[in-house]
């Protein structure tokens, strides 16, 4: 009431003489700034795709690469790798033109982002410990004595059966003073970055963030829980193991029909794990569960496609079409032929269907894959320990560096497998092969 009353009738008023936070064009200039920078006084070309990336390729008379450089900007903090030449020619013509502070490598943290690279085995390990362990620290009065639990998976049939309810106004107010949405905020962040796997948690937990019980609550903890207990967990890219090739992209796509809405997954992977996870749910009802997976199909084309651009404009053009796995034999049989479609099926928007098209340039292309093999699974609802860990470890890369470097250090969570995780094995459920009528006759 006080705060109400004090801006409908201030007794008192104070003018800024400049804006606290700067001018409300700040924003748009700096980027200007930085763009004018990288492009003019440095020579790079901004990408398409990803306005933030910035990229210099330099070529012979024979038209073989011999030095690049490609600078990530986030906000004012910029990350840059490259050959040396090309490196220190990017420093020498930004200095002078933008106020800067170098730090000199290794940087081990950027934006909470811890880098490991091991040049032994060739990997580079993008997680975010520290972040988590401070986090821990901060939330430690919401768990008793300050302990948690250790939880190998982020969320449980039981936890998504109690996300369905709907708290009634007297349970609300009960649990309005716990810090549900800042808990969740604290673990978006990551999620987004690195800790891929906790995304359908969140998109779940997101849909309470407007009112929610001590029940809920509870699973936010629970999930938060998790995510401590795996913080060495993150995302590990490797080079020379991806039985696809190096820098060659790959996809999952997967959905589940739910009332009101459908849950869908997509995951984009490279170099033995995922660039691009999304687990979300739908924005229009499915009457079936093919209709389903045709919506997460399309969207799913479209993050390829715009994987390809960003990966061509660094310099490695896809050749062949981008495979997609999918489960659903008749979504696959609709996006592969024109024929007549059914009842159900014509009345799909044209943009779903028009994956059909994807499908006709040759920039994507169906594998189908057995359900128990779809690694997208994980992104629609929840499953048990395993195949979870199993389907999480394949997604972020650590199953297989783990098969070719079995001594090489890692989180205790990180799956085992028993004697089937042998690098072939591992290998063979990238690759999705499956077996078709025609292969067995």
């Amino acid at each position: 009431k006080h705060k109400r009353d004090s801006r409908s009738n201030p007794k008192q008023v104070y003018k800024c003489n400049s804006s606290i936070y700067g001018a409300p064009s700040a924003g748009h200039n700096f980027e200007m700034l930085m763009h004018s920078v990288h492009t003019k006084a440095c020579g790079l070309t901004q990408t398409q795709p990803e306005p933030s990336l910035y990229v210099r390729i330099v070529v012979d008379r024979n038209d073989e690469v011999v030095g690049y450089l490609i600078v990530a900007i986030y906000v004012d903090d910029v990350r840059f790798f490259g050959t040396e030449p090309e490196k220190e020619k990017y420093l020498r013509e930004a200095k002078g033109k933008i106020k800067m502070t170098i730090e000199k490598p290794p940087i081990a943290e950027f934006v909470s982002i811890e880098t490991y690279q091991d040049f032994e085995t060739r990997t580079c390990e993008l997680k975010m410990p520290t972040y988590w362990k401070k986090a821990a620290s901060g939330y430690a009065s919401l768990f008793k004595d300050g302990k948690m639990k250790v939880r190998t998976v982020p969320l449980t049939a039981y936890d998504e059966k109690l996300l369905k309810e709907v708290p009634t106004e007297e349970e609300i107010k009960e649990a309005r003073y716990l810090p549900y949405a800042p808990l969740l905020g604290v673990m978006t962040y990551p999620a987004s970055n690195c800790k891929f796997e906790i995304k359908l948690a969140i998109s779940k937990l997101g849909s309470r963030r407007n009112g929610w019980s001590k029940k809920h609550f509870e699973v936010v903890l629970r999930v938060f829980e998790y995510a401590v207990a795996t913080c060495e967990i993150g995302i590990m890219y490797s080079k020379g193991l991806d039985p696809r090739g190096e820098n060659i992209l790959y996809a999952h796509a997967d959905a589940s029909l739910e009332t009101p809405r459908p849950y869908g997954c997509r995951i984009v992977m490279c170099n033995g794990a995922a660039i691009l996870f999304k687990a979300k749910k739908q924005t229009l009802t499915a009457p079936s569960t093919t209709w389903a997976e045709l919506v997460t199909f399309s969207d799913c084309t479209l993050d390829v496609r715009g994987c390809r651009n960003l990966i061509g404009e660094l310099g490695f053009p896809q050749e062949e079409p981008t495979p997609i796995g999918q489960d659903n034999q008749s979504a696959q049989t609709i996006v592969n032929n024109r024929g007549s479609l059914g009842q159900t099926s014509r009345a799909m928007d044209l943009k779903v269907l028009s994956s059909r098209n994807r499908i006709e340039d040759h920039e994507v292309v169906t594998e189908d894959t057995r359900t128990d093999e779809l690694i997208a699974d994980m992104g629609t609802k929840a499953l048990p320990e395993n195949p979870f860990v199993r389907y999480r470890d394949i997604m972020n890369g650590y199953s297989l560096v783990k098969a070719a470097y079995p001594d090489k250090q890692m989180s205790e969570y990180v799956y085992e497998g028993g004697s089937s995780n042998t690098l072939e094995a591992v290998q063979a459920g990238i690759m999705m092969l499956s077996v078709n009528a025609n292969d067995m006759e």
